[in-house]
């Protein structure tokens, strides 16, 4: 059965579409008007916690100025939550965007002076490792048992910061907080980043890609949801990949640096959709023994592109202030992603 989408389309078909068929619907997908603009700036993550950040000059032709960089990650320790992978420089020309990861542990068993203490110390480190005012962006998959201690975290952040020039507050929000707000809560901040991917189940052996769907996308971006949920929004899509790696029907890891020319090789055989390691092999410096089988991930441009499209007929257009935020800033993109990005960035209002 032909599910459809949003507004008529198709999700995007399974790897048994001919090439003909996808082209075609390439060619559908791209051919819907753009306007009015969606976004107003353009931005991009950058995950890693070392290495040079770009300039101006390499964001310029997506007509992106920012970047929102990974300071450090809040994790649980022996003597309360403490940071880890620390961000030492943040030099660049673009405008940089603090992001603070605070993990689910990190927030367990923290009473209110816990609480208080850790907004303080996110605070002063941000501030050490360079922050002169404007946005900072907290990422956290909040749950029923941790969001009293994390909205009250945000709240003492807010506070702390309200007398530097141009503070703002924001938070990460997933699909599903986004479609059942109600339940799940609004986070006490000035606005939100819509993550629009990591939305399947990576550790099912069953999943076909966990990083983005069209189809289970448009089921959480459709409904009076979209125009009700309470703070502004930005939006947050992919532009990654990774390999899952699965050994004796289990999870196993992630494969971060591995691409489907690396997959092309003796040890492995392809099968459908997956890899099956026929001899063991070392991959992203990981060892797989025969049998083991490996899921490639990529994010589909014509799946992304579409889901941008529902987007510009969902969300109220009246919001002037709205930035475009791919993950993650990747220097290493062939001529044909970057085109891809080019143009998503086109479509949703900016250009170079």
């Amino acid at each position: 059965m032909l599910l459809v989408g949003l507004h008529g389309c198709a999700p995007a078909p399974d790897g048994n579409a001919s090439a003909q068929e996808r082209t075609d619907r390439c060619k559908t997908v791209f051919a819907r008007p753009s306007n009015p603009p969606l976004v107003s700036e353009g931005a991009f993550y950058y995950w890693q916690v070392e290495g040079k950040l770009p300039g101006l000059d390499s964001l310029r032709q997506y007509g992106a100025k920012k970047l929102y960089v990974r300071y450090f990650d809040v994790v649980a320790g022996p003597d309360g939550p403490r940071p880890v992978g620390i961000r030492r420089s943040v030099e660049t020309d673009a405008t940089v965007i603090p992001v603070v990861y605070v993990t689910l542990g990190a927030l367990k068993d923290l009473d209110s002076e816990s609480v208080g203490e850790l907004a303080e110390n996110i605070w002063q480190l941000v501030n050490r490792i360079g922050y002169s005012g404007g946005e900072i962006q907290l990422d956290c998959d909040w749950t029923a048992g941790t969001r009293t201690t994390y909205f009250a975290l945000l709240e003492r952040l807010r506070s702390l910061g309200k007398d530097s020039p141009g503070f703002e507050l924001s938070s990460t929000i997933r699909l599903h907080q986004l479609k059942y707000y109600q339940s799940t809560g609004v986070p006490p901040v000035d606005r939100g980043a819509l993550m629009i991917y990591n939305m399947g189940q990576l550790a099912d052996p069953s999943e076909r890609n966990s990083i983005f769907s069209e189809s289970v996308a448009l089921s959480y971006l459709r409904g009076s949801h979209m125009q009700k949920y309470p703070i502004p929004l930005d939006l947050a899509l992919p532009d990654f990949s990774w390999a899952v790696a699965f050994v004796h029907g289990s999870f196993h890891s992630i494969l971060h640096d591995v691409t489907e020319k690396d997959l092309s090789r003796p040890e492995l055989e392809k099968r459908g959709h997956e890899y099956r390691v026929i001899q063991p092999v070392i991959l992203d410096g990981r060892r797989l023994p025969a049998g083991a089988r490996i899921r490639l991930e990529s994010v589909d441009a014509c799946e992304r592109a579409s889901v941008l499209y529902a987007l510009s007929q969902e969300l109220n257009r009246e919001d002037p202030e709205r930035a475009l935020i791919v993950f993650d800033y990747d220097e290493k993109k062939t001529s044909a992603e970057t085109k891809d990005l080019v143009d998503l960035f086109s479509r949703a209002g900016l250009s170079w």
